[in-house]
């Protein structure tokens, strides 16, 4: 029973030194683990078994059979323990990696214009689509960020430009990952359909009036496409 006693004493040592446990894929340890548990075992009987006998049978069958129980089982624990370390930690970075992304997206949002019915090439008026990408499930693995497109249409300029303010306003006061690193928030405006003269300036003023944090406004001469309504960011 030495080898169960050796690994009492190995977790004390490391639960001493580390009193806050590392991430811990329980699968993929249980699954090494016995992979581990079985091979020793079979190794273990086929030295005592062949004629070449590399262990020495114990007093009695029971007493042998224990002690390649008992060498397999803390093997296989000693294998499982590190595979599921190991695993944590993969996991854990991979995790990071799509917090990282998902960052990188959730302070963007994009205003896009409808087509006028008349004039494809031209945009209505007082009509827009503003999108926005959520944050949620962030604890999940994989975390997910979801795509909103938020309808803004209005019988006049003064009421228009009155909706989209208050979007903007929600936008700014909701967190994002990226506010931890201070991260400038982005708007995009993308001009095809084509809306009126002056609308982009008018939109980046209320997007720099309204903005309670840093924020970059760029427009882009092209059409807006679409990243899905819902992403895991594999």
């Amino acid at each position: 029973m030495k080898p169960l006693a050796a690994l009492t004493v190995l977790a004390c040592v490391i639960g001493s030194i580390n009193t806050t446990p590392p991430p811990f894929d329980i699968q993929a340890a249980l699954f090494v683990g016995a992979i581990v548990t079985v091979v020793v075992a079979v190794v273990i009987i086929a030295a005592i078994a062949t004629p070449f006998v590399a262990i020495q049978a114990g007093a009695t069958m029971i007493g042998t059979a224990t002690a390649v129980a008992v060498v397999a089982l803390v093997t296989g624990v000693i294998g499982g323990t590190a595979a599921g370390v190991f695993w944590g930690n993969q996991g854990n970075i991979e995790h990071s990696k799509h917090l990282e992304r998902i960052a990188a997206q959730s302070n963007h949002l994009h205003i896009t214009f409808n087509p006028s019915k008349s004039d494809p090439r031209r945009a209505a008026d007082f009509e827009c689509n503003i999108i926005v990408f959520r944050e949620f499930e962030l604890n999940s693995r994989p975390p997910r960020i979801k795509e909103e497109t938020l309808q803004i249409q209005s019988e006049s300029a003064s009421e228009f430009y009155s909706l989209v303010g208050q979007q903007l306003e929600q936008w700014f006061a909701t967190s994002v990952l990226a506010d931890d690193t201070s991260t400038p928030r982005c708007i995009t405006v993308y001009m095809m359909p084509t809306p009126g003269e002056g609308v982009y300036d008018r939109l980046r003023s209320l997007a720099l009036e309204k903005g309670t944090r840093e924020v970059a406004v760029q427009r882009v001469d092209g059409t807006w496409k679409s990243s899905g309504s819902e992403m895991s960011d594999d």
